[in-house]
């Protein structure tokens, strides 16, 4: 196997194997490729390993000549910005009605104050300010916010905030009647001249001759569901991940059921949809052997394969989600009266698992397990992490886990963590879990304070923090870079954790990073702590009547209630994470 260049071997399967070029990791968001040979036959991977060698050199080299961001782009970016929030604005006004004078001046003046914020905030360098839309307007021009660099995101946030002034000043302008406005900014002046000059030329009325043409349904689902999809993003309905789902969504609808105006649409579509994709095998969107094949093709693959050998079919949970964006549509078009009804409610679908039985908590001989493999016991290198060594690195591989258990946060949580984020009050060490731009969380419970548990201490956490303010730091975790849909700085780890299980014999369905989570709850609860102290401690909200007059535990009884974990063994004395390990760099 050595003898072959590029080639491992898991489970007896050759595999390809090769790093990404440093100065394209950011681009395809990964350090390496690894592609399953799909033989045991040495001759046979020296083969495929040569073809996929020479397919990675020419991958390589087309994204070294591929810009992120073109100043076409970011004109395209601005105009497309201002146009569907303006035609999105002038279509809601043609359905609404007459508007009284108290409820226009209110509109005007809210616009005017949008107007004034985006100015400051453009005038301040708070770029972040347009995050949001600058995100979801990338996605609608075939990228995400994880290609670019940083001076690139800044770059697009400033000019949709440059556009922003113009679009807000344009509207304060309609709501006085003025629908003539011109907007100032020189790339959105630009832009939109270029698109008005490519419009075909409108024909004059009186050269018009013959019957009227019969009016038309509407655009068809392919063209209203990516519009539906942007405005869900913009107005904040929808995160990023959400409308990658329902774009998937849409495409197997179309599939199934044709492209057509929503109008043509009946409820027998809807129940031919549910029929069809129930049965569906459970890896169809992700099996490479499914990869080119039609709704069809697959459900007649999958029926002919034995009972005994083909997996399950998607779940119904899946079924739902599918049914949920495209309801969402439906119910969005009714009262325009785009469509006469929702044909996709009142489906009822099998109950989804409890939150409690989704995943399992990890048991003590499995956290003994986990804490005693080379992550955190010594392992060959920062690249061969799973395999045993004398290197401690303390970076994220090693401390996310640990923190997890023994607080009990979310993954994303732990991820965007700033150095500024470990705080000390009353002298009780505590994490400060916010949303102060550019983190993200998941809700307004989501917001709390953690105290840092002694074992965190004792395992080097605070020294870990001071070494990455004294290196200038502004993250905890800097090495980890956002990916996915959300530009999640999860996602790169979220891969790696499940790879790193595989490797040291850890991994089972149903048990993940998540599970920490729950471990960490049910600890808390085994312990004795009230279930309203979990709650805060672990960023719930909490029911009954109890919670509106519960004004929050103090910074002290959160701190006696996290030191009520207990894993029930010494993990200072498994684990040799004091002192001596370095950050990585």
């Amino acid at each position: 196997m050595s003898a072959i260049a590029n080639v491992t071997r898991r489970g007896g399967v050759y595999h390809f194997r090769r790093a990404v070029p440093e100065a394209l990791r950011r681009q395809m968001r990964r350090r390496e490729l690894m592609v399953s040979l799909r033989t045991r036959e040495s001759c046979s991977a020296k083969l495929g390993a040569a073809q996929l060698y020479v397919a990675s050199e020419t991958l390589f080299a087309k994204i070294r000549s591929t810009p992120m961001l073109n100043d076409d782009q970011l004109a395209r970016l601005v105009q497309d910005f201002y146009r569907t929030i303006l035609d999105r604005e002038n279509l809601a006004r043609l359905n609404q009605g007459y508007l009284d004078d108290e409820s226009r001046i209110k509109r005007r003046d809210y616009y005017a104050n949008v107007a004034e914020r985006a100015r400051s905030d453009l005038g301040s360098n708070r770029l972040d300010a347009g995050r949001v839309v600058t995100e979801a307007m990338l996605h609608k021009q075939g990228m995400t916010v994880a290609e670019l660099d940083r001076v690139e995101r800044a770059q697009a946030q400033q000019a949709v905030l440059r556009a922003g002034i113009d679009l807000a000043e344009a509207l304060t302008a309609r709501y006085n009647g003025d629908f003539n406005y011109e907007p100032k900014d020189k790339l959105l002046r630009q832009e939109l001249k270029a698109a008005d000059a490519a419009s075909p030329p409108q024909k004059d009325l009186v050269e018009v001759t013959g019957p009227a043409p019969k009016p038309a349904l509407g655009e068809p689902l392919s063209k209203v569901g990516e519009t539906f999809r942007e405005a869900q993003v913009l107005t904040k309905a929808w995160d990023a991940q959400t409308a990658l789902q329902a774009r998937a969504t849409y495409r197997l609808f179309i599939e199934v059921c044709g492209d057509k105006p929503l109008a043509e649409y009946t409820r027998a579509d809807a129940g031919k949809f549910r029929e069809q994709i129930e049965r569906l095998p459970s890896d169809y969107g992700k099996a490479a052997a499914y990869k080119s094949m039609t709704v069809a093709q697959i459900l007649a693959v999958f029926g002919a394969a034995s009972p005994d050998t083909r997996g399950g079919v998607i779940s119904q949970t899946t079924v739902k989600r599918h049914f949920s964006a495209l309801s969402a549509l439906w119910a969005a078009k009714v009262p325009s009266e785009e469509v006469a009804n929702n044909i996709f409610s009142g489906f009822r679908f099998a109950n989804a698992k409890k939150a409690r039985e989704q995943r399992d908590m990890w048991t003590t001989a499995e956290l003994k397990a986990l804490f005693a493999s080379p992550v955190w016991t010594g392992c060959r290198s920062y690249a061969r992490r799973s395999a045993p060594g004398d290197e401690i690195i303390k970076d994220a591989k090693f401390w996310l886990p640990l923190v997890a258990v023994f607080t009990g946060m979310r993954q994303e949580e732990i991820c965007q963590l700033h150095v500024s984020d470990i705080r000390r009050e009353s002298g009780i060490d505590y994490i400060d879990i916010n949303e102060a731009p550019p983190r993200k969380l998941k809700n307004a419970n989501a917001m709390r304070r953690v105290p840092i548990h002694s074992k965190l201490v004792e395992l080097g956490l605070l020294d870990y923090v001071v070494s990455m303010k004294a290196a200038n730091s502004e993250r905890l975790f800097p090495e980890l870079e956002p990916g996915g849909a959300d530009g999640r700085l999860g996602h790169g780890y979220t891969k790696w954790f499940t790879r790193y299980r595989r490797d040291v014999d850890l991994y089972r369905e149903k048990l993940d990073f998540h599970s920490f989570r729950h471990t960490a709850t049910t600890l808390l609860s085994q312990a004795g702590v009230e279930n309203a102290l979990i709650d805060q401690l672990t960023g719930h909200a909490t029911p009954g009547e109890t919670a509106r007059y519960n004004k929050g535990a103090t910074l002290d009884q959160l701190k006696k209630g996290i030191e009520a974990i207990d894993l029930n063994f010494d993990i200072g004395l498994l684990c040799r994470g004091n002192g001596a390990a370095r950050p990585a760099t």
